[in-house]
């Protein structure tokens, strides 16, 4: 589920699954990346004075290895936002297999969009190639 949709029925203080894998251009990095995670649901009032959080009242703290939640701040939203509206949410699981398996679809949806551009890539590389030799072959006879 999104922010919206969890922000219906969230429980400050209980565990859930978050991940992310967006990108808005191939060729650029990801707008985005935030692997499967455990986190704790934090109310927005214990953040530290120098951070802000936008568009929601609650933020997420992944689990250190002693099992703690860590002081990070996961934002719900990316940064894509701009006033009134509010850039893409986090995917919100409370199961980590499903929340694996939504990222793995990601990464396959990802994986498309790259072969896709290293074909189109390719094409254009190809035919600059082609130019470039025709225009030599054009030049054949001048140096000899």
């Amino acid at each position: 589920m999104n922010h919206t949709e969890y922000n219906k029925v969230v429980k400050i203080g209980e565990e859930v699954w978050i991940c992310d894998y967006r990108f808005n251009d191939i060729d650029n990095q990801p707008i985005r990346h935030v692997k499967p995670t455990k986190v704790m649901v934090v109310s927005n009032e214990e953040l530290p004075s120098n951070k802000t959080v936008y568009y929601s009242e609650f933020h997420f703290r992944p689990f250190g290895k002693n099992g703690k939640p860590l002081a990070q701040v996961i934002a719900p939203y990316d940064n894509t936002g701009y006033r009134s509206l509010t850039g893409t949410s986090l995917n919100i699981f409370y199961d980590e297999k499903e929340c694996v398996k939504h990222y793995k679809k990601q990464c396959k949806t990802i994986i498309i969009d790259f072969e896709s551009a290293k074909e189109s890539k390719m094409k254009y590389y190809d035919k600059k190639i082609a130019e470039i030799q025709n225009e030599m072959e054009s030049l054949k006879g001048v140096l000899n």
